[in-house]
């Protein structure tokens, strides 16, 4: 017996690759472990002791990130966050 998923031709098509160049998922990048998508925020407040951001997403919501992967970060910061995680300042 053998385990399919370990196997590529196994997985959800959306999740084999990070983008789909022909525009199945929209161009955007998909994540292979979880299927979500990053995207910018912008910080609005932030509490460096705690390696935390309060950020404005896309659709002006208001979101907890943390920003420990990062050099400090500053109110008006652009992040591009993936699951909760600041993964890089775009350029300021």
């Amino acid at each position: 017996m053998t385990d399919q998923r370990s196997s590529p031709s196994a997985r959800a098509p959306e999740l084999a690759g990070a983008a789909d160049p022909a525009g199945g998922n929209g161009g955007e990048v998909v994540c292979q472990t979880c299927g979500d998508v990053a995207t910018s925020m912008r910080v609005l407040s932030v509490e460096p002791a705690e390696s935390l951001a309060l950020c404005l997403d896309q659709d002006e919501r208001r979101r907890t990130v943390d920003t420990g992967l990062l050099d400090a970060v500053l109110p008006g910061d652009t992040l591009l966050v993936h699951a909760g995680t600041a993964l890089l300042r775009e350029a300021r």
